[in-house]
C-alpha cells in the first residue's frame, strides 16, 4: 500500500470536521513550502555596510574587547 493510500484509508475514517482539519493542515505546509521556495539566497557582500570597516585604523579584536570590558562593568 502506498503512502497516499494509506492516508486516503486514515482520512476516510476520520468525521467530517476533522477532514477539513487535515486539509487546513495540508494547505499550511503547502504554503510554508511555496514561501521557502521564494526566498532568494542574498549575498553579504552586497549589503550597504559590508566592508564599512575596511579603511578604519581599527584592531577589531582589541575593538571587540573593549566593548564587552564595557559589559561587565556593573
Amino acid at each position: 500500500m502506498t503512502l497516499l493510500e494509506q492516508i486516503q484509508k486514515q482520512l476516510r475514517q476520520l468525521p467530517p470536521e476533522k477532514q477539513g482539519e487535515v486539509l487546513d493542515f495540508v494547505t499550511f505546509l503547502q504554503l510554508r513550502l511555496d514561501s521557502q521556495k521564494n526566498i532568494k539566497s542574498v549575498s553579504l557582500r552586497k549589503h550597504p555596510a559590508f566592508g564599512s570597516w575596511k579603511n578604519r585604523q581599527i584592531d577589531p579584536i582589541s575593538y571587540q574587547q573593549n566593548l564587552r570590558a564595557e559589559w561587565d562593568k556593573g
